[in-house]
């Protein structure tokens, strides 16, 4: 795939629970979610999303899987997600490394956090029209900014585990990691990062 990465500022974050959809079913976004104080610590819990198997090379394009997953067992009803898995082709299991096996997406619009459906291009959100490339960067469209990005690594030999969320920069393609903000709230505003993070808080969260 090519991707540069960095490392940013990785502190931690979290989100609990918009809801999810496949194949057009749309959950209603998670209470706790949206009204939480946004400097609030929370815990980012990491899940089993499948076998490495489960996400095979898209060889016909960008088809990238859908997986849905529990964000927090005590409460599945309000915390279902869905995670798209693109198997780059990469032999990596380091997620930072350009040729890393797989780029798992947060399927939540970074507009109001509607669920994106993929397309060839590479994603859409049918309630207002942001649109987004294959690397996830908002090309058109309300959204103000790329699609959030799940860590993820191989644990026994053959299992997907997603074990942090991040919200990203991208420029060109590379891509660079940043505590991960709400839905509607951009990274930077005017060019500064600082007044961003004065404005919309990131969520914080102890692994």
């Amino acid at each position: 795939m090519g991707t540069g990465y960095t490392r940013g500022k990785l502190l931690g974050l979290t989100t609990v629970g918009l809801g999810a959809g496949i194949g057009g079913v749309i959950a209603a976004p998670a209470a706790g979610y949206l009204l939480a104080p946004a400097t609030q610590e929370a815990k980012f819990r990491p899940v089993q999303l499948g076998a490495v198997a489960d996400f095979p090379h898209e060889a016909g394009g960008f088809q990238p899987t859908a997986k849905p997953f529990v964000g927090n067992p005590a409460q599945p009803a309000t915390s279902v997600e869905l995670a798209y898995v693109h198997n780059t082709g990469g032999a990596s299991t380091d997620w930072l490394d350009p040729r890393a096996m797989f780029v798992i997406w947060s399927n939540h619009c970074t507009h109001v956090g509607c669920p994106v459906q993929t397309t060839n291009a590479g994603f859409s959100c049918p309630c207002h029209g942001s649109q987004f490339d294959r690397l996830g960067q908002r090309t058109a469209g309300p959204a103000v900014r790329a699609l959030d990005r799940f860590q993820w690594e191989i644990r026994n030999g053959s299992e997907v585990w997603l074990t942090h969320r991040w919200s990203v920069a991208i420029a060109g393609e590379r891509v660079s990691y940043y505590p991960v903000k709400q839905p509607g709230q951009p990274l930077a505003i005017d060019g500064s990062r600082a007044v961003a993070d004065a404005l919309y808080p990131s969520v914080t969260y102890t692994p």
